[in-house]
């Protein structure tokens, strides 16, 4: 039994459908370095757990934007997006239900990615992406009966 590491996604969509989930990586990665910026900055000392989910933020949102480790990306930044609107994440921020639903869409839209895979315009297409299979025209031999 032989075991193969495969990608996590079956497909690549390009076109439009590739152009629709570059949007939705753009979205979902400028607004988690958005989030790990302003948590960055958030008064004099921070506190070790709020500069620690800020970088997690900032490399997450990073990686979304070129399409690279989408699956773990878009999973972490899922779940401290949504952490972060459920209050089980402290949010530094002046208006905290306006960070909280922004949480919220961003957790939505990173879900929404770890779905459907990160699309043709990505480091992880060209990864895993489209391979070409050229399949050689058998050769027949006098022997095979013809069809």
């Amino acid at each position: 039994m032989r075991l193969t590491l495969r990608s996590p996604f079956s497909i690549f969509p390009d076109g439009l459908p590739g152009a629709g989930l570059v949007l939705l990586r753009v979205e979902a990665g400028a607004a988690l370095v958005c989030f790990g910026s302003i948590a960055w900055m958030a008064g004099p000392d921070p506190k070790l757990l709020n500069l620690v989910l800020a970088t997690l933020l900032v490399a997450c949102g990073l990686s979304l934007l070129l399409g690279l480790f989408t699956s773990v990306a878009s999973s972490l930044g899922a779940l401290i997006s949504l952490g972060t609107a459920l209050s089980l994440i402290p949010v530094s921020m002046l208006r905290v239900s306006s960070a909280k639903l922004g949480a919220v869409f961003t957790g939505v839209n990173a879900v929404a990615l770890l779905c459907l895979g990160p699309g043709a315009y990505s480091l992880d297409a060209r990864r895993h992406g489209r391979r070409e299979i050229i399949i050689p025209a058998r050769s027949r031999s006098s022997s095979e009966p013809s069809r």
